[in-house]
């Protein structure tokens, strides 16, 4: 015993300086991956903007701050600035720069080519001196190295804080410095890249230009040829009998050959009903057009000027029958999401009356046509006017003779159709009632029977129970352990696959006969339906819990969990589902809470448990409402003068009805559901009120006040920060509230809670351990924490009488506290004996009932007596 004894206190002994190099792993991992991309980065990006605005991402996975800047060497041999993360500050420095630049932190760490840290005072100082010039920054702490190729410095990178909480320190510099040796060889490597790049776009362009010459010539001769065979093949469409949209789709083509026809459209008017038709549109943009109104749109400008347009870059061209062209400012009212960069098009003139427009558009290039386009159109559209003419006759003339035919066949399709619809009607309402219904009772992810199918069979269970008294049922309520974590850690996707091995498990380990389903989350439920005795709803639970135990393979992941079990068996006195799920789920906490991995039967004193709770926790949130608690005051004196020296400020509840409750009776719920929080922010507020009042009364003003506090103050920073606040906004001395933490707030967070704790002590609050001697009480905690006292639980010191060992303890803990900076505080001493032994081994101070017990200050100094035997 003594072996293992030893051995668990090396391994606990062991654990910090592992969890250290852990952390270091983890930060030098960090670092090669950040090191790793900027390589990557260096043989991947070819501009230095480029290169500058991926590098954000690098220092801010490396370091505390995403907020730096670069300076180089320019070829005048001048520090110029190359990139700022903050554009605040980049325009700071780049005013700074054309004024000042020699009077910067920066131009000093590359004077001096050595690292600066200076903080927002050491900058202040600095200006003070004229060594610097201040520009109008905000950053707090200012950190900046030297950028060196071999032994000469080309630049320098400095990062910016700008939270007041957040301050570099040497780890960070010799992390900065480290990084600079990669950077100036990755600057290097992007720069020649880069003009590489440039030499090769350069020649690039002087063989691109001469070739565009080239080919411009090429392209008017070949255009000249095209125009002529276009022209004539427009000719010879207008000749055919074909239909008018295949003239249209064929035009189109044609006219696609000679320019940048992609959008394309024939308009026509109805003069009756003043509205514009499409009945060719062809458009990247806009989809087939309705017909509308004639309104104040490009189409109507044609139409209203009977002439060829061209319009773009603000202007509109018109061809005159003469042939000029005559330009105009763009004047129309014409939406700017709209409005292509060139448009083109003519009116189609039938005996003087145009009878509509013919027009192409390019969205992107306002050169898409020249004014030789506008002789083209116009040839076109006379062409398109003849064909419409034509085809509109012969159209008139066939419609007549179709619309007898077209009216026999409609009668006889639409009764037909009719028929068949009205069949595919019912086989679809059939199918869709039948996927709505399943979908409805089933689970979308694992395909299982949700919880309104459940309750259902459940309910039907239950009328069955009441018309046949021996049929026997039970209902297993199943939650998976870890399941946050796993979902947490590896994503949704992974929970759900997750969540689908575990549906093909429990389908296995249920009977044929069973139902299982689904109510959400990691929540399963099983009816076990027929039961003969007991012992098969525990062989059902046995198997689940074997077939859960077994490790989960997920995309490359090997997962393990644990089902909790509840078990609820029928009983008469159930009148619905929700009733025997309640039961069951309140057996399945009490497995969680006995250990998980194990299933639980229901008992009637689970449901008064939960009823308690409840009321408990309703109650709680009430006298907080309507602050029903008070505090009690317990003495702690100097054991060699027996001096008071100060007080321990205990939490009682005046409840309306149990009257008063010490904390053991309601604490416990309070951390559960996170109301301790608002507790002990009344307590801080109350203690600092009290010290307050001290401070006019001779006998009290240099006492000082112990509280209990939770551990959630050190492992959350944000209460943490909460924490500090109300205190400075209570009380102007710090230095007599005495924080006591106990071992539980480190046991989870010990890094954490030890930053945490540093603060305070920063902060000017004093530190207590407290409760030492009741846990573990390692030796860690005398040496590594900025504990000023340490206070032994009442359960050692009532040991002491009848254990010589834990006398020694004592004397021994008394001894390292001269060398480690803390003194002893003993809990509970009760007897004259007590005390005495106590003094024999040096312990400075203690409090208990022998020596005052628990009293109430009143609003003044008067003391009230209290009866209260129980500490906060």
């Amino acid at each position: 015993m003594d072996v293992k004894a030893s051995t668990d206190i090396q391994a606990a002994r062991q654990l910090p300086k592992l969890k250290s190099l852990l952390k270091k792993y983890r930060q030098v991992k960090t670092m090669q991956s950040g090191l790793l991309r900027l390589s990557e980065l260096a043989s991947t990006v070819n501009d230095m903007s480029s290169f500058y605005c991926a590098l954000e991402s690098v220092i801010r996975s490396l370091l505390i701050t995403d907020s730096f800047h670069i300076v180089l060497l320019n070829k005048s041999r001048q520090l110029s600035l190359a990139h700022a993360h903050n554009m605040k500050e980049q325009r700071l420095l780049e005013h700074l720069e054309k004024n000042h630049w020699r009077q910067s932190l920066s131009h000093i760490v590359f004077d001096e080519c050595d690292a600066i840290h200076c903080s927002s005072a050491e900058r202040m100082a600095l200006a003070k001196a004229e060594k610097i010039a201040l520009y109008g920054s905000s950053c707090v702490d200012w950190l900046g190295v030297p950028l060196k190729r071999g032994h000469q410095v080309i630049g320098v990178i400095a990062l910016q804080s700008y939270d007041e909480k957040l301050y570099f320190d040497d780890r960070d510099c010799q992390l900065l410095e480290f990084i600079a040796e990669h950077l100036v060889t990755a600057i290097d490597r992007v720069r020649s890249r880069e003009i590489l790049e440039q030499n090769i776009r350069q020649r690039t362009q002087k063989l691109t230009e001469t070739n565009r010459k080239l080919q411009q010539e090429i392209g008017e001769r070949q255009k000249a040829v095209k125009l002529y065979k276009a022209m004539l093949s427009i000719s010879e469409l207008t000749a055919t009998n074909q239909d008018i949209q295949l003239f249209y789709q064929s035009l189109h083509q044609e006219i696609n050959a000679l320019l940048p026809a992609d959008n394309f459209y024939v308009a026509l008017v109805n003069e009756a009903e003043r509205s514009l038709s499409f009945p060719y549109y062809v458009d990247e943009k806009v989809t087939h057009p309705q017909p509308r109104k004639i309104g104040n749109g490009l189409t109507e400008l044609a139409i209203s000027k009977a002439q060829p347009l061209m319009v773009t870059n603000g202007s509109i061209y018109a061809l005159t029958e003469q042939g000029d062209i005559e330009q105009k400012a763009f004047t129309m009212q014409y939406p700017a999401d709209r409005l292509p960069k060139a448009w083109l098009g003519a009116p189609l003139l039938a005996q003087d009356r145009v009878i509509g427009v013919f027009a192409i558009q390019h969205y992107e290039n306002h050169h898409a046509y020249s004014h030789q386009d506008l002789e083209l159109v116009r040839f076109v559209s006379q062409h398109v006017a003849s064909a419409i003419l034509r085809k509109e006759a012969l159209a008139a003339s066939q419609r007549s003779h179709d619309e007898l035919e077209r009216m026999v066949n409609q009668r006889t399709q639409e009764l037909q159709a009719t028929n068949l619809n009205l069949r595919m009607q019912i086989e679809e309402r059939r199918k869709a009632e039948q996927q709505l219904y399943f979908e409805a009772h089933h689970d979308a992810l694992t395909r299982l029977p949700n919880r309104a199918m459940f309750s259902d069979r459940l309910n039907y269970a239950l009328s069955h129970v009441k018309r046949h008294p021996n049929h026997r049922f039970a209902v297993l309520f199943i939650d998976l352990d870890r399941f946050k974590l796993i979902n947490d850690t590896l994503g949704h996707h992974a929970g759900d696959e997750f969540l689908k091995e575990i549906a093909k498990r429990l389908t296995i380990c249920v009977r044929d006969n069973d139902i299982l389903a689904r109510l959400g989350g990691d929540e399963f439920v099983v009816l076990l339906d027929s039961l003969q005795s007991q012992d098969d709803v525990e062989e059902v639970a046995t198997r689940i819990i074997t077939a859960i135990e077994q490790p989960f393979d997920v995309n490359g992941h090997t997962l393990y969990s644990n089902a909790s079990i509840g078990i609820a068996l029928c009983n008469h006195h159930y009148n619905d589902a929700n009733e025997i799920l309640r039961d069951a789920d309140a057996a399945m906490y009490q497995a969680k809470s006995m250990g998980r991995g194990r299933y639980v039967f229901f008992d009637d004193s689970m449901r008064e448990q939960l009823i308690a709770s409840l009321t408990l926790e309703q109650e709680l949130r009430i006298a907080i409402k309507q602050q029903q608690f008070e505090l009690h005051y317990q003495q702690i004196n100097d054991l060699q003068s027996t001096n008071t020296i100060g007080f321990e400020a205990l939490l009682r509840w005046q409840h309306p009805t149990k009257g008063l409750l010490t904390p053991s009776e309601f604490l416990f719920m309070a951390e559960e559901t996170g109301m301790i929080l608002e507790i002990e922010t009344w307590v801080i507020e109350q203690v600092c009120l009290r010290l307050k009042q001290w401070e006019s009364h001779a006998h009290y003003e240099n006492a000082f006040i112990g509280v209990n506090l939770s551990g959630r103050h050190l492992t959350q920073a944000n209460q943490l920060h909460l924490l500090i606040d109300l205190i400075k906004l209570n009380t102007v001395q710090p230095e007599r509230l005495i924080l006591e933490f106990n071992e539980n707030a480190f046991a989870q967070h010990t890094e954490l809670a030890l930053k945490g704790l540093k603060k305070l002590k920063k902060f000017g609050v004093k530190l207590a351990l407290d409760d030492y001697g009741a846990g573990l009480s390692s030796f860690n905690f005398l040496h590594s924490y900025p504990f000023e006292f340490i206070k032994l639980d009442r359960s050692l010191i009532h040991s002491i009488g009848c254990n010589s060992d834990n006398i020694t303890l004592v004397k021994a803990l008394h001894d390292l506290g001269s060398q480690f900076g803390y003194r002893l505080v003993a809990e509970g001493i009760e007897s004259q004996e007590m005390l005495d032994k106590l003094n024999d081994v040096g312990c400075e101070f203690g409090q208990g009932y022998h020596i005052a017990k628990p009293k109430k200050f009143a609003d003044g100094c008067d003391i009230e007596e209290n009866d209260s035997k129980a500490r906060a």
